[in-house]
């Protein structure tokens, strides 16, 4: 039977609270003031605390952190009578499990208590499973020794490929889907070259425009188009006697395609605007996720300089080939982002190990990083479980709530508007109670019409076109959101 420890400074609604709590079957505890609820946190193990904010002798927010110095499990819910977005916000920076704002409505606290109480129960089973602390070491003290994560078959290839690549000279062209950790590879390949002590430069060909392209890699002099003001080294040139990484390299238009064969045959240089040529000593790296064979044959790549690029190729396997190495990676990205936010220490339960080895991952170790960095965000507690993976599409998430005709992106969206929807109704007056609406259509509307614009490049007709809305409305609503 879960403990639930009620803190208030209003006698009646203690009474109240635990009258609910108890019909509900809980067992509950009651504290006046600061002092009762640290010496009853001190000798009793409770699952859930509702703390009240104005404790008469202590601020139930500043309270949080002595509460969890004597027990780091327990889910903690503010409740109080003056409730404010800031007061949401801070209870959420003070890492509360939840809040609610008098006079307390009874559907919302039991269930709110309801997903408390199993939170902690969760993240009780999880912190007796020493296993998971064990993956976590591993996984840093790999880390920290600089190499990449995973010990898994399909891994074992990648490692001696980046060894040879690493003593020779040769060109690298690493293939694999996109978040695969490609960059990664290329890094490493040059820490264990002999250019390591020497520049490491890394241009991404698809994030830069085409026009754009060959003044950046290969410099440019001052006059040579309209915005030359001053003579300008490319990235060649900036990587002399060191590693360039070229990444998305299919995305490279045609007529760079040329030149950058020529640098690769000659080993120099010729910057926009000038007919003088530069050497430069430097060893390339080219990364992909396209099927280059296939852009050969479709003659949207030139066959010469793949073949040039192909010269040590180095494969990359999809996260959903390596599974085995899910756990490790999960731990290595919990303690990395704890120490980066300066959060408390946090677990990892076994059902949430279990979901994520489950689960496909399309976006590969970066999906996977991404999804724990969001869920970190979420957590209040000590343990990352289920219920922090909701946006995370896959056949082992939890099934309260889930219609089956629900999309991923859609698990996503929802999770998202869930947290506003919660903050904003907990902060809420009554006086502003009917325009959640207009709040919620802002939070999502304001966005979409700056990426559609930014995708139409201003030109409002054909994003009205791409929303299907009118020209007008769309006009009005930019004025609206002073777009």
């Amino acid at each position: 039977m879960p403990k639930i420890l009620i803190a208030d400074d209003d006698d009646s609604l203690r009474r109240v609270l635990a009258a609910v709590l108890e019909k509900a079957g809980y067992q509950t505890l009651t504290a006046r003031n600061g002092k009762e609820t640290l010496a009853t946190v001190k000798k009793a193990e409770v699952d859930v605390i509702l703390l009240d904010i104005f404790l008469g002798d202590a601020n139930g927010l500043e309270l949080i952190r002595d509460v969890q110095k004597f027990n780091s499990t327990a889910s903690i819910i503010i409740i109080t009578a003056h409730g404010t977005t800031q007061t949401a916000i801070d209870a959420a920076k003070q890492r509360a499990y939840g809040y609610l704002t008098k006079p307390v409505d009874k559907k919302a606290l039991l269930a709110l208590v309801a997903r408390a109480a199993s939170a902690t129960n969760q993240t009780q089973s999880a912190l007796r499973n020493v296993n998971t602390k064990r993956a976590s070491q591993s996984a840093m003290e790999i880390d920290r020794q600089g190499r990449l994560v995973g010990q898994s078959i399909a891994m074992q290839p990648v490692y001696q490929m980046i060894g040879r690549a690493a003593v020779s000279d040769e060109t690298v062209l690493i293939l694999g889907e996109s978040g695969t950790g490609k960059e990664l590879v290329s890094q490493l390949i040059h820490q264990n070259s002999p250019r390591a002590d020497n520049p490491f430069v890394v241009f991404d060909c698809g994030a830069i425009s085409p026009n754009l392209i060959e003044s950046a890699l290969f410099g440019h002099v001052k006059g040579a188009y309209t915005d030359a003001h001053t003579s300008r080294k490319g990235k060649f040139e900036q990587a002399d006697t060191g590693t360039i990484f070229l990444d998305e390299i299919g995305e490279l238009p045609a007529e760079v395609q040329m030149k950058l064969l020529r640098v690769l045959q000659e080993r120099e240089v010729e910057p926009v605007g000038s007919n003088e040529r530069r050497t430069v000593n430097v060893r390339i790296i080219a990364a992909t996720n396209r099927r280059l064979e296939e852009a050969v044959e479709q003659r949207a790549f030139r066959e010469d300089l793949y073949y040039r690029l192909n010269v040590v190729p180095i494969v990359l396997p999809p996260l959903r080939e390596r599974k085995e190495d899910i756990p490790e990676l999960v731990s290595l990205f919990t303690r990395r982002f704890v120490e980066e936010y300066n959060l408390p220490d946090v677990g990892i339960s076994s059902e949430v190990l279990r979901q994520l080895t489950a689960y496909e991952w399309p976006g590969n170790v970066r999906e996977l990083e991404n999804a724990i960095k969001r869920a970190l965000v979420i957590c209040a507690g000590q343990m990352l479980l289920p219920e922090h993976f909701t946006h995370v599409g896959h056949e082992g998430q939890p099934d309260i709530g889930r219609d089956s005709s629900i999309t991923t992106a859609e698990l996503g969206v929802t999770a998202l508007l869930r947290g506003y929807v919660e903050r904003y109704l907990a902060a809420v007056s009554e006086e502003g109670a009917g325009e959640l609406h207009a709040h919620v259509r802002a939070l999502f509307e304001k966005p979409l019409f700056r990426i559609v614009l930014e995708h139409t490049n201003g030109n409002r007709s054909k994003a009205a076109e791409l929303l299907g809305i009118n020209r007008n409305t769309l006009h009005t609503k930019l004025s609206e959101y002073k777009l």
